[in-house]
């Protein structure tokens, strides 16, 4: 998988937060005692120093958590600071004071003073709303308001069957790149067809991951995940094996597609520019050689790693099938072991054998199990 394709802290981080919120964990359950009563609250995650200082007042607890305490300190006005690792209430009643030049989008002063303190200190604040019966989360300089139960599983059975249907264009774009590439035939409309439904999923599976991981204990009644997404790492390679090396660093490519909004990567020609590729080339016939990178990871059991020093020794596709056992045998991590499988694998891709239809008991079978 290239590096960019794995969550960025920032987004870890986020969905770490989101984690110590799903049903079923005890903060959560507090946190519903609070809203089924109606009586709000502030929460602050960690005891650190820089946020004992901009806390005043209260009372020092120094308990176990448990949802129940939680909740019985809730009924006083300030806000609850919880450790770090959520086991113990630390103080309650307390006055938070944030810099109130830290600039909030938030109107009321429940929901003000958690965005500001969470922004100065980067730790988790929650509010808890006592009239909309609502929990928004503030980490730094992000902010999630948590939806109600019914409305994340009609949104997460929704993304599943949209994600789904990407899934199934992606697979399908993806053969008909293969059968091109095995005939040298590929074109860059194939090339941008496979890049954007690999992103359409990418997205997709992004948003279920955060629906799962909101619903908790009530996502394990429901399917949300398909058996298998490896066609998704296989998708990307396809930038690996046609982008612009002279005209875009690998790197620059995959940023600007990931950074396109849905409007702008509906555009083919907004791919053709992230690949390095002139904007009016999207439906071009000239054809364009792969380096490799997709058909070589389908050798069984042949790292990345070997798999870049074969396309850095060849360059191209054509170039890895005609070179002989000897030639392959010269790279460096591939051994005689490894250059027959890559021999073997390639001439199976492209010339696959036609399965032999036989009739029970036939004559043919039982002379060949003698």
């Amino acid at each position: 998988m290239h590096k960019l394709l794995e969550e960025k802290p920032r987004e870890k981080e986020f969905l770490r937060a989101l984690e110590l919120l799903s049903p079923g964990t005890e903060l959560r359950e507090g946190i519903n005692h609070i809203l089924q009563a109606r009586i709000g609250g502030l929460i602050v995650i960690g005891d650190s120093p820089n946020i004992l200082e901009l806390a005043d007042s209260g009372f020092q607890i120094d308990c176990q958590y448990t949802p129940m305490r939680l909740y019985e300190l809730s009924k006083m006005d300030g806000a609850i600071i919880l450790s770090a690792d959520l086991r113990h209430i630390i103080r309650a009643n307390v006055y938070l004071r944030p810099n109130l030049a830290i600039p909030s989008r938030e109107t009321g002063m429940r929901h003000q003073v958690a965005e500001k303190f969470s922004k100065q200190t980067g730790k988790i604040v929650l509010a808890i709303s006592q009239r909309r019966r609502g929990l928004t989360l503030y980490l730094k300089n992000q902010r999630y308001l948590f939806r109600d139960l019914p409305v994340l599983i009609s949104g997460a059975n929704q993304t599943m069957l949209a994600l789904n249907r990407y899934l199934e264009t992606l697979t399908r774009a993806m053969d008909g790149l293969q059968d091109a590439e095995l005939t040298s035939t590929v074109t860059l409309s194939d090339i941008v067809t496979v890049i954007q439904r690999a992103e359409m999923v990418r997205r997709t599976e992004n948003d279920l991951n955060r629906y799962g991981i909101e619903l908790g204990i009530e996502a394990q009644s429901l399917q949300l995940r398909p058996p298998e997404l490896e066609i998704e790492e296989q998708a990307f390679l396809v930038i690996r094996d046609y982008y612009q090396a002279d005209q875009r660093e690998e790197d620059e490519v995959f940023e600007r597609i990931f950074k396109l909004d849905a409007q702008a990567l509906a555009d083919r020609g907004n791919i053709c520019v992230a690949l390095g590729y002139p904007r009016d080339t999207a439906d071009g016939v000239d054809t364009i050689e792969p380096r490799g990178y997709r058909l070589l990871s389908q050798v069984h059991r042949l790292p990345m790693n070997v798999i870049e020093n074969v396309i850095r020794t060849f360059k191209t596709l054509s170039a890895i099938y005609e070179a002989t056992i000897e030639d392959l045998q010269a790279v460096e991590g591939v051994g005689e072991v490894r250059a027959t499988m890559i021999k073997d694998e390639l001439l199976r891709l492209k010339f696959p054998q036609p399965i032999r239809q036989y009739t029970p008991f036939s004559a043919e079978i039982l002379d060949e199990d003698l």
